[in-house]
């Protein structure tokens, strides 16, 4: 497998080219006239001979037939063209409503395409990635809601993001007051209304994860009641009382059972005492009216 950089170093290649057809279509349909394909070629054709120092080394057009087959270097070639000697001048980036702008965006497109293509060690895929991500802020202030959408700019915000991490990058490491060793510094952009909307779709999907594990997570835990209030509170639910009052009368219930356990013990000890009195009177008359029989008296 290619090293990442490579890898990030060719996707930019490809997102620029599909950047630059995007823009050199959308000012060819701006433009009066036909707008096909074969219009297109038939220009370049004859800016090829007005101006072979300016279109020299351009791919071969003859098997050139639709949108798709174009690449950065022929479409930038096009719009960028100053047309000082064509006989019929386009001047399709004066023909938008900021044509500073839109001129600016062309030129970071085909710098960050060339970064790209050129890449060959880490170094290159970050200034590659450094340079897409100046180039959509260029398109932002050049083309936003002509050529392309606020959701479209999002989605290549998104992917200068991906780029710049895939690389070990970050938006801002080239400044100078990076602890580490980068590229030459290149000029970012504050972030536009469409950055800052994709970052906040970003965030909001990386804490939707977070969010919905912690609710699973409280869903399956059951609910613990503390220690001290299980015991307080029997089964039905009812919990136990005592007054003031119940224990005054469970205190004087037990005195008066104490009292007449008392007084019962005392009757029983003289009962005993009469019966043997009774039965010592008994034997006494009993020894003496055996002695009389017995002729003692």
């Amino acid at each position: 497998m290619p090293e990442e950089y490579l890898q990030v170093a060719f996707e930019i290649k490809a997102t620029c080219d599909e950047i630059s057809r995007r823009l050199l279509r959308w000012h060819w349909e701006q433009k009066p006239g036909s707008h096909t394909v074969d219009s297109l070629l038939q220009h370049l054709a004859v800016r090829r001979q007005e101006s072979p120092l300016y279109y020299d080394r351009l791919p071969d057009l003859e098997r050139k037939t639709s949108w798709q087959q174009l690449d950065t270097t022929l479409c930038m070639r096009v719009l960028l063209d100053p047309e000082k000697d064509a006989a019929h001048p386009l001047d399709l980036l004066g023909n938008t409503a900021h044509p500073s702008a839109a001129r600016r965006a062309c030129n970071a497109v085909r710098t960050a395409r060339n970064e790209a293509a050129h890449a060959a060690d880490r170094t290159g895929g970050v200034q590659a990635a450094m340079l897409f991500d100046e180039a959509v802020e260029r398109l932002e202030e050049g083309y936003a809601g002509a050529a392309f959408s606020e959701k479209e700019l999002q989605k290549y915000y998104r992917l200068a993001e991906e780029y710049l991490s895939r690389c070990g990058a970050s938006r801002g490491s080239g400044s100078k007051g990076g602890r580490t060793q980068s590229p030459p510094e290149v000029n970012l952009y504050e972030t536009g209304a469409a950055r800052q909307q994709a970052a906040a779709a970003r965030a909001a999907e990386e804490a939707s994860p977070r969010s919905s594990g912690a609710s699973r997570t409280a869903k399956r835990e059951p609910r613990r009641e503390p220690a001290h209030s299980a015991k307080s509170v029997p089964r039905n639910g009812k919990a136990k009382t005592t007054s003031p009052r119940t224990n005054s009368k469970k205190k004087s219930s037990g005195s008066g059972n104490q009292g007449r356990q008392s007084h019962a013990q005392r009757q029983k000890k003289g009962v005993n005492k009469a019966v043997l009195l009774l039965m010592l009177l008994a034997l006494v008359v009993g020894l003496l009216l055996r002695a009389r029989a017995m002729g003692g008296f």
